[in-house]
């Protein structure tokens, strides 16, 4: 008992001494991993700085994909439509709302829409609903971008995506295809409205369809907005193909192609987050490296397309701000 009673001491007075040596190596650790981290940062840092030049190209190449985007929403405006210009501020505020604030990328077609509305003196249900139809068609059209990219990734890198990675990528896509297709179709509309019937909902029911029968519906009209918003996602591979020029590590047009469709598919994984923020500048990092672009320059270039949105999208908010205020001032809100 005696010799228990002396080991735990022993012990007892070894656990100091110990907990000094374990706070010493965290603490050492800690430091360490902040100057690596600081290092990285400042390392990232230059190359950003050295990739500004590209960012006023970056800003041109986002104004036509803007402007393809516009005339896509246009299209689905029965005549006559609103014009080019109103539907130009009208998607970069839309854009500016999602990429600031949690709106799950459908409230600021919403809330852009409003502006629309008022000077149109359409319905604004019926200018919100467009909204919706417009991001569907949108999210449809990124799913050939993105199998266009995966078949241009799997001849310059093959073996380098997993079918799980592949399967993350494009099921989402594949699902919101599904979705409009069988909405386009009309599968299963005779049984929800009967559902939706039997439950109480036929005033939101007749509110839906006067909504949605302002909604410009036609094969034309689909076909022009997928046609607008294909183009819009091309376009994209021309910022990434300018950023990584300007770093001194160019790549070809089609990696800049696979860079830009894998990583807005990384993008819209984290819808839930505002602008995808973090998932679009790890799949933009993670593509450039597998393609043999440092991992610097890759980070620095998924930065630099940030900072552009970044720049963008903030005078985007102020502009819908001082549009609502002028609207509740004519309206005696103020």
């Amino acid at each position: 008992m005696q010799r228990r009673r002396m080991a735990w001491g022993a012990v007892a007075r070894l656990r100091p001494s110990h907990s000094r040596v374990i706070s010493v190596l965290l603490t050492g650790t800690l430091v360490l991993g902040m100057a690596a981290a600081c290092f990285l940062v400042m390392e990232i840092g230059q190359a950003v700085l050295r990739a500004l030049p590209a960012l006023l190209l970056g800003i041109a190449v986002h104004t036509l994909q803007l402007a393809a985007t516009a005339m896509a929403w246009r299209c689905l405006f029965h005549a006559p439509r609103p014009g080019v210009w109103s539907m130009l501020r009208a998607r970069w505020i839309r854009e500016s709302l999602n990429g600031l604030l949690p709106l799950v990328g459908i409230g600021g077609g919403v809330l852009a829409g409003l502006a629309i509305a008022r000077q149109t003196d359409r319905p604004f249900a019926g200018v919100a609903a467009e909204a919706t139809v417009d991001l569907l068609i949108e999210s449809v059209t990124e799913l050939p971008f993105l199998l266009v990219g995966l078949a241009v990734f799997a001849l310059v890198a093959p073996g380098t995506l997993s079918l799980s990675h592949l399967g993350a990528l494009v099921l989402p896509l594949a699902l919101a295809t599904a979705l409009a297709v069988s909405i386009r179709l009309g599968v299963g509309r005779e049984t929800a409205l009967r559902l939706l019937r039997r439950i109480g909902f036929d005033g939101a029911l007749r509110s839906l369809c006067k909504s949605l029968a302002v909604v410009n519906s036609g094969t034309g009209p689909i076909a022009q907005a997928a046609a607008w918003h294909l183009l819009a996602w091309t376009l994209g591979a021309a910022e990434v193909w300018a950023i990584l020029a300007v770093l001194g590590t160019p790549v070809s047009l089609a990696e800049a192609y696979v860079i830009e469709s894998l990583g807005m598919a990384a993008r819209s994984l984290g819808f839930v987050l505002p602008a995808g923020l973090g998932a679009q500048e790890a799949g933009l990092a993670a593509v450039s490296v597998a393609l043999g672009v440092p991992l610097q320059e890759a980070i620095a270039m998924a930065m630099l397309k940030r900072l552009r949105e970044v720049l963008m999208n903030v005078p985007g908010l102020i502009a819908w701000q001082r549009t609502e205020r002028r609207a509740a001032a004519a309206s005696g809100g103020y």
